[in-house]
């Protein structure tokens, strides 16, 4: 037994050997590469807050008051209930801002955020505009592509073919061939990172500002870049 036990040691250690790649049999090249789609959606992310320096009760009804709003708001627009998301419900006690203690002012703050995806550029402004009139100063938009998922493969794919012809290079210059990939990670060590260019846009607009444009920015086609880099180790003939 003891006889099969150290075999099969001697075996394992042999095989772990036999796979490690001496440092100067390897070379390690990093990809980045960046792929387009035309946007065809718009998310919306709106911020509700909250404040009352006396009573909390007096803070959470008027968040609710406010969250009321929004679900008005999103009923009459016809945003499906799959396209939106929230936040849970955050309160706190903070200090309001004074140089001496005795002046400071300490109130609730609740808040929460609302999430919606559009499938229409077209029906940005008019969104846009209903928000600011019903009163919600505070809001983000930002431009998508329902193609992103297919965007990320083909990202992938273009940033590990940029490292394979980097190597190439490099592996001729110093009189070497490239064997096989032995690994592709980002420059972490992680799932490789993608960044999504997507236009993000804040609006802070007093409630009653809006008014009817002849035109708008939106009417300009608007793409969606997707960046992605690896870092990929070859293994040299």
């Amino acid at each position: 037994m003891k006889k099969l036990l150290s075999a099969l040691l001697l075996f394992a250690s042999s095989f772990a050997s036999a796979q490690t790649i001496a440092p100067e049999n390897r070379i390690v090249v990093m990809g980045q590469a960046t792929v387009e789609a035309p946007a065809d959606q718009v998310s919306f992310n709106i911020y509700l807050s909250s404040t009352d320096t006396l009573s909390l009760d007096k803070m959470y009804a008027e968040h609710k008051a406010l969250e009321s709003k929004i679900v008005r708001i999103l009923k009459d627009l016809d945003i499906p209930s799959n396209k939106i998301s929230y936040s849970l419900f955050s309160v706190g006690k903070r200090p309001s801002d004074a140089e001496k203690d005795e002046d400071r002012v300490w109130y609730f703050e609740g808040a929460q955020e609302i999430s919606f995806t559009i499938d229409s550029l077209r029906a940005y402004a008019g969104i846009r505009d209903r928000l600011i009139r019903e009163g919600i100063i505070t809001f983000g938009s930002a431009f998508l592509s329902s193609k992103e998922e297919e965007m990320k493969k083909e990202v992938l794919a273009k940033a590990v073919q940029v490292a394979a012809e980097k190597a190439q290079v490099l592996a001729k210059a110093g009189n070497r061939k490239i064997k096989r990939v032995v690994k592709i990670a980002d420059t972490d060590d992680n799932d490789p990172m993608f960044i999504n260019y997507s236009n993000d846009t804040m609006y802070a607009a007093a409630a009653g500002a809006s008014g009817r444009e002849e035109g708008t920015l939106i009417e300009i086609p608007q793409s969606i870049s997707l960046s992605a880099t690896v870092k990929v180790t070859f293994q040299l003939k």
